[in-house]
């Protein structure tokens, strides 16, 4: 056993649509080999350029609730009339695997894992403004017009929820977005709380030994 070895946690990322939460998870997923990514389930029906299996777990509203009645998900939320929900099974079997997970879910999803008792780190992405992010969602092209208000008005009430979070990032640049996200995961994986044995004592046992 490793004498530093170290508990697992989630990275809980946090953004309005459109603010960038898949591209700073792929880039994260990219730095870290011992980092995984939890696909979530959704209800919804999947964009143009969407995969089954790689965006998200697409299914019926009745697997859905099958997961909620087996109690395989960590969290769930119903956000622009679909749910969205996190498998348990699959946090558990990553940790088992010693590797930490990040997961990208709304306001509602990070406040029910930060009710749960699993080592967490929340971090918000906020944008610039509101008429980038606007500009985002339009660019995109993946939604309706009254979607896209739908989204603006969503994303004023989730930043209204920032002070609940433990980091907050302003994602006006994509490098120094990532950057300090990645600084975020540096410093939590060395805070003395996550280390399972008590270095200072593997240490001073091999000075006596």
């Amino acid at each position: 056993m490793d004498k530093f070895e170290r508990k697992n946690f989630l990275v809980v990322i946090s953004a309005p649509s459109g603010g960038g939460k898949t591209t700073i998870c792929k880039a994260l997923l990219d730095y870290w080999e011992d980092l995984d990514y939890s696909i979530s389930y959704t209800t919804r029906k999947p964009r143009k350029d969407e995969i089954n299996g790689e965006s998200y777990f697409f299914v019926s509203n009745s697997k859905f609730y099958d997961m909620i009645n087996r109690g395989d998900l960590l969290e769930y939320a119903k956000v622009h009339n679909n749910y969205y929900g996190t498998s348990l099974s699959f946090i558990n079997n990553r940790f088992s695997q010693k590797h930490n997970v990040v997961m990208d879910v709304d306001v509602q999803g990070a406040m029910e894992i930060v009710r749960k008792n699993i080592d967490c780190v929340t971090i918000f992405l906020m944008p610039p403004s509101l008429s980038i992010l606007k500009q985002r969602l339009f660019e995109r092209g993946s939604d309706t017009k009254e979607e896209i208000e739908l989204r603006l008005s969503n994303a004023i009430r989730e930043m209204q929820s920032i002070h609940k979070y433990q980091y907050l990032v302003v994602n006006d640049n994509l490098e120094r977005t990532i950057t300090q996200v990645n600084s975020i995961i540096i410093a939590e994986r060395n805070k003395v709380l996550r280390y399972i044995n008590e270095p200072e004592q593997k240490i001073m046992e091999e000075i006596d030994g």
